[in-house]
């Protein structure tokens, strides 16, 4: 990447640099969802910037927090886009369902799809500049599709990085597991592999990121920031309310229904969400774009500078970072079968 594309080496750099700082203009807080649950968000409005181009609403993944994604927060800060986020129910700050809060335990998947309606009712509409783009990872991004699903027209765009259309692995022994275990009252156990929250790089945490400095991030802050934004491993009853959620992917109709522009990036290397069922639901997107990272692992926006790099183009190339956003055909990059079939 050159000086002359957007953004640039140095605004990647420098970013980079103050990853592990919260913005000086950046407010936290707390909203009520529509259940009354106390919902943790933050606003980073780049007050520097005069002419803000729009708002960049992050959703984190499932163990992530609003500060995990502050590196990005900076690049687009420095682009001239305001950003808020907010921690989903479960995890982070927010409310979480279940006592014990090392366990990742969800009731549904459905408040998490209210509680980001409420959050524009309350936190976004006319109290932030449009146009409004989501942009999410892994659960946080499954959110998104659902959350573009039911409430069109909500969102101008979406960029949803490795979106759980589906968990990766044998899904007739996740279902009957999960299913067995509930039914025998150890919905609230961990599933295998998944234990209360330790630091550092182990089990599945091996299989997020080749880049062992930012891989520190998420411990970084609970340790430094606070450690109630700790959550451990995935019990079965989260596992059961996942699968459930990412069926409805499936359902006839659902991703044809979704007629924002979405552009999903794609880990090359991911073994944490099924890449196959993410392309073929990309596929029936009218306005959906895939772009594969080759060699990136599950957590995109924490791998190395080159893949960031890859990342950022891509972005730049959705939403035309320098005179836009604007959406559409005009700047989502073509896909290889049509670029084949026009030089033909």
């Amino acid at each position: 990447m050159s000086e002359d594309q957007v953004p640039s080496e140095g605004t990647l750099a420098g970013a980079k640099a103050r990853r592990l700082e919260v913005p000086a203009d950046g407010v936290f807080d707390y909203f009520k969802s529509t259940d009354g649950e106390q919902i943790r968000f933050a606003r980073f409005p780049a007050s520097k910037v005069l002419d803000i181009k729009g708002t960049v609403i992050f959703l984190p993944g499932r163990t992530e927090f609003i500060e995990k994604f502050l590196e990005d927060v900076r690049v687009f800060n420095d682009l001239g886009f305001a950003c808020a986020a907010m921690d989903l129910r479960g995890q982070g700050m927010s409310h979480r369902p279940f006592p014990d809060r090392d366990k990742h335990f969800v009731r549904s998947f459905d408040p998490h799809v209210e509680d980001v309606k409420a959050m524009f009712d309350q936190v976004l509409t006319d109290k932030m500049p449009k146009p409004y783009i989501l942009m999410g990872h892994s659960a946080g991004s499954h959110v998104i599709l659902r959350f573009l699903h039911d409430y069109p027209g909500t969102a101008d765009a979406a960029i949803t990085v490795a979106p759980m259309v589906e968990i990766y692995g044998p899904m007739w022994l996740a279902k009957g597991l999960s299913w067995l275990m509930r039914h025998v009252g150890l919905g609230a156990a961990y599933i295998p592999g998944h234990t209360s929250f330790k630091e550092g790089r182990w089990g599945w945490r091996k299989k997020l990121t080749h880049d062992m400095e930012r891989f520190e991030d998420e411990d970084f802050f609970i340790k430094n920031r606070d450690k109630r934004l700790a959550v451990g491993g995935a019990t079965y009853k989260w596992l059961w309310e996942a699968l459930k959620s990412t069926a409805k992917l499936q359902e006839p109709g659902y991703a044809e229904a979704i007629d924002t522009p979405v552009l999903v990036l794609q880990a090359g290397d991911d073994t944490i969400v099924d890449n196959k069922k993410q392309s073929a639901f990309v596929e029936r997107m009218p306005q959906g774009r895939l772009v594969r990272v080759e060699g990136a692992m599950h957590e995109l926006l924490k791998e190395t500078d080159d893949l960031r790099a890859e990342v950022w183009r891509a972005i730049g190339e959705f939403m035309d970072l320098e005179n836009g956003p604007e959406f559409g055909d005009s700047t989502l990059p073509m896909p290889a079968a049509e670029a084949a079939a026009e030089k033909d």
